[in-house]
């Protein structure tokens, strides 16, 4: 059985955040521009405010990109006030200096539309967020049920960012497009900037 099954079996997830599961299935088997704005779109909507996401994604290019420039400025001042609010063990303050300096490298890449690098530094990031955040318990095999038992939108977050890693790792033998990888990090940005 995979996650989601489990999840759902389990009760896991409400009803409401069933949906995610499903939406991200059909993102990743988005055929169009459209179908891939409406998935992503639906399944933003689970884990943020319903219908904020559209923004990022529809509408005239020239207002889209400000407004992604401005959830990226959001998304880069939340990830380092957490980076700088987060106590660690001494051990661990060069790996919260090595998070800023990816943030910046992120940020520029995907700037410069370096899609596959960005997409996978957003990757790496998230995780050493996740280490930041829950320490040795977010490499544990039940880190997701752990994440899903605090909060079923924080578990979908982890189990997104896990559907993430198996794309990045799977780049050079399989067809993800730059369009989904721009999509699937725009997600990723905005449910970050969002808890």
């Amino acid at each position: 059985m995979d996650f989601p099954e489990f999840a759902v079996e389990e009760r896991l997830v409400s009803d409401s955040e069933r949906v995610a599961f499903d939406a991200f299935s059909r993102l990743e088997a988005s055929r169009t521009a459209q179908e891939r704005v409406d998935s992503a779109v639906a399944f933003a909507d689970v884990l943020g405010n319903p219908a904020e996401f559209k923004q990022y994604v529809a509408g005239a290019s020239g207002d889209r990109l400000a407004r992604i420039d401005r959830l990226l400025r959001v998304f880069e001042e939340n990830v380092e006030l957490l980076v700088h609010k987060t106590w660690v063990e001494k051990s661990d303050e060069k790996r919260k200096e090595k998070l800023l300096e990816e943030l910046s490298s992120f940020e520029r890449e995907f700037r410069d539309g370096a899609v596959p690098q960005s997409f996978k530094r957003f990757v790496a990031l998230a995780r050493s967020i996740a280490h930041l955040l829950f320490g040795a318990q977010s490499h544990a095999d039940d880190f997701l049920l752990y994440c899903f038992r605090i909060d079923p939108k924080l578990g979908l977050f982890f189990w997104y960012l896990g559907e993430l890693e198996t794309q990045s790792r799977e780049e050079g033998q399989s067809a993800v497009s730059e369009d989904l990888m721009t999509t699937e990090t725009l997600i990723g940005i905005y449910i970050l900037s969002s808890f």
